[in-house]
């Protein structure tokens, strides 16, 4: 990584090794916090409670890249997308619950081997951020997302916890749900859903014996 010159293509990108800390933007590589096991935990419930909700047609997934222009590739924690390979979508999910237990980096799905995910393939994109992460999670990539007008965005902080919803209009995120401590969040779109914060708090083990 340090002997690379010059900007970072995608195709460069792509040739590291690929976890989810590693993020290119405009030829810029962003390397986030690491991934601890109560953060996998929190995506983990996330996940469980989406994957409940969807209707026919829909499935989430991730950890999986996601192109959003020329040398910009983002690694949203889930996605929620029209329904199409499910081995890709369990081999995640596997991969997720590994990373649950060992507490390492989980390894980024994919798509098709070395396939990345176009944005327009996003209905949703779901960030768990905790307080490791800054204003780039909270703020800089909530905004490349809308830039590319994908739908909707579920940031969820578990360590506040609380989750805010966002909705794209006229290009730009809006508000239009938010939930914190014991009061679960709840969507009507895009599709119904009902998070309970407390299943996303807490050491892994606590939030395993509770289930």
């Amino acid at each position: 990584m340090f002997d690379h010159e010059g900007p970072w293509t995608e195709d460069a990108y792509l040739a590291l090794p690929r976890t989810d800390r590693v993020e290119v933007v405009e030829g810029t590589l962003l390397v986030g916090a690491g991934t601890s096991p109560e953060r996998s935990t929190a995506v983990a419930a996330v996940r469980e409670a989406i994957a409940a909700a969807l209707p026919e047609g829909l499935q989430v997934r991730g950890p999986v890249a996601l192109r959003l222009g020329p040398d910009c590739v983002l690694v949203p924690d889930l996605i929620v997308t029209t329904a199409g390979d499910e081995a890709e979508a369990e081999q995640e999910q596997a991969a997720a619950e590994s990373e649950r237990d060992t507490g390492g980096d989980k390894p980024v799905g994919t798509v098709g081997g070395d396939e990345v995910l176009d944005a327009s393939a996003a209905l949703m994109v779901v960030e768990v951020i905790g307080r490791e992460h800054g204003a780039v999670d909270r703020t800089f990539k909530p905004q490349l997302y809308a830039g590319v007008r994908i739908p909707y965005l579920l940031l969820v902080d578990h360590h506040g916890p609380f989750a805010i919803a966002d909705m794209i209009i006229s290009g730009r995120y809006h508000e239009y749900a938010r939930a914190q401590g014991d009061e679960p969040l709840r969507l009507e779109e895009p599709f119904r859903l009902e998070l309970d914060l407390r299943t996303i708090t807490g050491a892994p083990e606590e939030t395993h014996a509770a289930g």
